[in-house]
């Protein structure tokens, strides 16, 4: 038995290949740690593969800004594989759409991204390449996950929203005007940048927050051009994600290089 996992900011979710048992818990209220060792232990898993919403790189844990530190996969115990979520996520998402040049952006808790590249994730020196959330967009009233307070995902994130409702005294929701506004400048911005950086054939969005308001793609389809340049827009297709967990699919194909 093998098991896929997907650790993210606010759901640990996991899959047994073969038989697709599958289970999620919310990450604040558990230890990753402990969880995984029972599932092990549970089911006789003799491998497993984990997509992480922070920075990897050669297997190993760098940061994880929206994760409690201390999860090392390396104690589990068995043969395993660890990768960035996002790159996992566009490994999925390439398969799915059928595409080796394909951009994944994704607002959920917090704001990423990966590229594929002739059918494999463009990865830079130490993984980190696709980091959109922490490109410099515009200073806020408080600090990232990373410790700056000018990083995109201050603004087009699940923790974004909820910190502007905080100091706004309003609901944490994109019916909120002023909340909105600002996620949308911020979202524009950062699907721009990266149409412009990697010109890819396909720019999928996805996470939970673009889950819930499917309405954004439309709204980056319309306003793109805007933030833009006409080079970077010609001949792209923008789409949202039709898969239910790209992260979590994206570790399975893990498991198949494991």
């Amino acid at each position: 038995m093998r098991l896929a996992v997907d650790l993210g900011g606010t759901w640990l979710r996991w899959e047994l290949i073969p038989g697709g048992q599958t289970g999620r818990v919310a990450t604040a209220g558990v230890d990753p740690q402990a969880y995984l060792r029972e599932l092990i232990d549970r089911y006789a898993v003799k491998a497993v593969a984990i997509s992480f919403a922070g920075q990897v790189y050669d297997n190993r844990i760098l940061s994880a800004p929206n994760i409690s530190a201390g999860f090392d996969p390396a104690k589990l115990g068995i043969p395993y594989r660890i990768e960035n979520d996002l790159k996992c996520a566009v490994l999925a998402e390439g398969r799915d759409w059928g595409s080796g040049s394909l951009t994944a952006l994704y607002s959920g808790t917090g704001l990423g991204s990966a590229t594929l590249e002739r059918g494999e994730p463009i990865r830079g020196r130490r993984n980190l390449a696709g980091e959109i959330g922490h490109v410099p967009f515009r200073r806020a009233p408080f600090r990232c996950g990373c410790g700056k307070d000018n990083c995109l995902e201050l603004y087009a994130s699940g923790n974004g929203i909820a910190k502007w409702a905080r100091r706004l005294g309003l609901a944490p929701s994109l019916d909120e005007l002023a909340i909105r506004k600002r996620y949308e400048e911020a979202l524009l911005y950062a699907a721009a940048t990266l149409l412009t950086l990697f010109n890819p054939e396909f720019l999928i969005l996805g996470g939970g927050v673009i889950t819930h308001h499917p309405d954004l793609v439309e709204l980056v389809k319309t306003e793109l051009p805007t933030y833009a340049p006409p080079f970077a827009l010609e001949g792209v297709r923008i789409e949202r994600s039709r898969l239910e967990n790209a992260s979590l699919e994206g570790a399975k194909i893990l498991l198949e290089r494991l």
